[in-house]
């Protein structure tokens, strides 16, 4: 886990790095893998559409064939990269050569088994339908005087997910939205600044399919977190601590603290301050305990700083949702 440290008079703000379960539970002896290609491409005049200034909003035909291709390829490399599963293999040419671009029709149980069979798999991801609907328009703005020309590409996929072995499949819906924009005392070269709208969509093929990679193995995220900093000579050492990483020697200081202090805020601040630590460690359910001390610390204060309990109980949602997650984690994962 990566932490990075940065300061302020009152607040030393961390980033951390925690691992989240993904939306997709593959069984523990599912460990080799095909990508399908099911869907029909999208037609080439539905959802592209441009809004300029003293022009009526009109639709617009864009060359979308490739993208279930490299959608799947950034999907693909992006699973590889994570080292789920010991094999993985794509099948680019679509299941489907004709039908509605519409539809999400999944394959059939017997052409699952029949794939699967195959490529010796025992599971395999469909992609059933990949929809892109894009705009480019431009704003005026007016404290600059500038254009601004934009475009904005909503990606929505339709995936279904079979074990074969079991009999058993089930679907998910992945969006995404990627956005460009370009801006320029001159319209024309801010529009001129946006990138060629087959290649945007392209490169939104690619961004999207390697993001939704998320939503089927668990992922690191970073989020922020923070220690309550104060000049008191006795909460130094702690803080002293914590720069170089010794969460060892911040425990030992805060605990210390904690045991000896009368301020029921002080209090609060340092449970907290030792919630965080506990986090960076992984030793959840103990960060967990020490912030609901924070919270009890903080109602029992004669005065309660509005800011700092806001804190405190967002710091202690997050733990709770931690919590929820672990059982499903160590599934995904398992152990």
């Amino acid at each position: 886990m990566g932490v990075l440290l940065a300061s302020c008079s009152e607040m030393l703000y961390t980033n951390i790095e925690v691992l989240r379960p993904a939306k997709v539970t593959f069984p523990v002896e599912i460990d080799r893998l095909l990508i399908v290609n099911n869907s029909v491409s999208q037609a080439n005049d539905y959802g592209h559409v441009t809004e300029l200034f003293n022009e009526r909003q009109r639709k617009v035909s864009v060359d979308t064939d490739s993208l279930p291709i490299y959608t799947m390829a950034a999907f693909a490399e992006s699973v590889e990269e994570k080292e789920f599963f010991t094999y993985v293999n794509v099948q680019y040419e679509s299941l489907r050569n004709s039908g509605d671009y519409l539809s999400t029709t999944s394959p059939s149980e017997a052409q699952i088994a029949d794939l699967a069979r195959k490529n010796q798999v025992n599971a395999v991801i469909s992609l059933d339908r990949i929809l892109v609907n894009d705009n480019v328009a431009e704003l005026f703005n007016q404290e600059e005087n500038t254009f601004l020309a934009y475009m904005e590409a909503r990606f929505e996929k339709h995936w279904t997910i079979f074990f074969p072995e079991k009999h058993h499949k089930f679907n998910l819906v992945t969006k995404d939205t990627v956005y460009w924009e370009s801006e320029s005392y001159y319209r024309q070269r801010a529009l001129n600044g946006l990138p060629v709208r087959r290649d945007a969509l392209i490169d939104g093929a690619l961004i999207t399919g390697a993001k939704d990679v998320d939503k089927f193995i668990p992922y690191w995220e970073k989020v922020d977190r923070y220690f309550f900093n104060f000049n008191k000579k006795s909460f130094k050492p702690g803080m002293d601590a914590v720069y170089k990483k010794d969460w060892e020697g911040a425990i030992a200081c805060w605990e210390d603290l904690l045991s000896k202090s009368q301020s029921e805020t002080f209090k609060a601040k340092i449970a907290h301050n030792l919630a965080v630590v506990y986090e960076i460690k992984e030793d959840i359910g103990k960060a967990y305990e020490y912030s609901n001390k924070a919270l009890e610390f903080f109602m029992n204060s004669v005065i309660v700083e509005y800011q700092s309990f806001m804190y405190v109980a967002e710091q202690n949602n997050s733990l709770k949702s931690r919590l929820a997650e672990r059982k499903l984690l160590n599934r995904q994962l398992g152990e």
